[in-house]
């Protein structure tokens, strides 16, 4: 007892304790945001969707494009509004690397909070997805998860059948918890975190889109014929070839090494009962807002197995038909056959090449099936 009275008497116990409590309540409130890691999945998902808020009123989208990296890397919003100009569309993207359905949901409810004249949403589905659902958690997604309404998320959580485990409660209440590895790294490279910060002041606020790609590399720099080659002429160590560089090189090597590992049997199993409950989920939230669903297939490289890609696509216009419904864009074969290599980045990502003509033929799809979705004009409701 005398031990404990001696602790308590220590001043340093109580200044560190006052130190961590009054951090915790100053990033409870959003003031560490601005001081995230530019490539953290916490930075991305508040910059995307404080984006597509801040841009409601001025650039007055009614088409929302939701997704992955695969939207993120794959659609210019600039060449697609200006192809999109005289038809009185406008689209703005909440598209996030790495979400999950339950992420892309939280930032489509955050935004859709907001005075807006959404009518449509265009949700990018990959075709492999419903294999490699999970039934826990992962770190990113509780990361993006955790940066929106965390009530909802708990909801959601729970709603979409996941295994929460008691810390990953724990990270998504408290900051210092949910931040510890960023944090980290401030405090190993803070130089590196500062000029991330004084570059992201400047960027134009004005200019109303996160991103527009303009990486150049492609896969014709490797000359693979295989998954299995790819995997070796990628290795770390190997000689990079003129026009790429380490970043490039790895991101084959993985995406290829990603193609492998989920090239699982075209069934229907526990992994594909679980996406289509929470695709249906998502779309029914969707539905329930009076706003137009338009599920669209994206291109797929001629890397990757056509038969079988051919057969994930039969399945999922038979298997989620009803939650799919009957307006859906194929855009599998956007990307031209000939020279398919010259528009990709790695396996699953276009380059800036292939963007341009991805954007185009997203274009050309909406412009061609925008009659039927019966667009409200502005000011008037949908």
């Amino acid at each position: 007892m005398q031990a404990l009275k001696e602790f308590l008497k220590d001043r340093s116990i109580w200044i560190a304790l006052f130190a961590i409590l009054s951090t915790e309540t100053g990033m409870q409130f959003g003031c560490y945001k601005p001081f995230l890691k530019k490539s953290s999945y916490a930075r991305i998902v508040n910059t995307v969707s404080e984006k597509a808020i801040k841009t409601l009123p001025t650039l007055k989208p009614n088409v929302l494009l939701v997704g992955t990296s695969v939207v993120f890397e794959g659609i210019s919003l600039p060449r697609l509004n200006e192809k999109l100009r005289d038809s009185g569309i406008v689209v703005q993207s909440i598209a996030i690397p790495g979400s999950e359905l339950i992420v892309q949901e939280l930032v489509l409810r955050k935004v859709l909070e907001h005075p807006n004249q959404i009518q449509v949403v265009i949700h990018m589905n990959e075709l492999q997805l419903p294999w490699v659902d999970r039934r826990e958690i992962i770190d990113s997604s509780l990361t993006m998860i955790s940066e929106l309404d965390r009530k909802l998320a708990y909801q959601k959580l729970t709603e979409d059948k996941y295994v929460v485990k008691w810390e990953n409660y724990l990270s998504m209440a408290i900051r210092w918890f949910g931040y510890h590895k960023d944090i980290a790294d401030l405090l190993l490279r803070p130089d590196k975190r500062w000029k991330e910060f004084f570059k992201a002041r400047k960027v134009d606020p004005n200019f109303p889109y996160v991103y527009v790609n303009e990486y150049l590399p492609s896969l014709e720099l490797f000359s693979f014929t295989g998954l299995q080659e790819c995997i070796e002429k990628t290795k770390l160590g190997n000689l990079i070839p003129e026009g790429s560089n380490k970043f490039h090189m790895d991101a084959v090597n993985k995406t290829c090494q990603l193609m492998v590992e989920t090239k699982l049997p075209v069934v229907k199993n526990e992994h594909t009962s679980l996406f289509y409950s929470r695709l249906t989920n998502f779309y029914s939230f969707i539905r329930s807002k009076g706003l137009r669903i338009v599920p669209v297939f994206p291109p797929i490289s001629i890397y990757v197995d056509p038969e079988e890609m051919q057969k994930r696509k039969s399945f999922w216009e038979t298997e989620f038909a009803e939650t799919l419904g009957n307006q859906r864009l194929d855009l599998t074969d956007a990307i031209p056959m000939e020279g398919n290599a010259l528009y990709y980045y790695d396996l699953i990502h276009v380059n800036q090449p292939g963007m341009e003509v991805f954007t185009d033929q997203l274009a050309s799809e909406i412009l061609k099936n925008s009659a039927s979705w019966n667009l409200a004009k502005e000011g008037q409701k949908f």
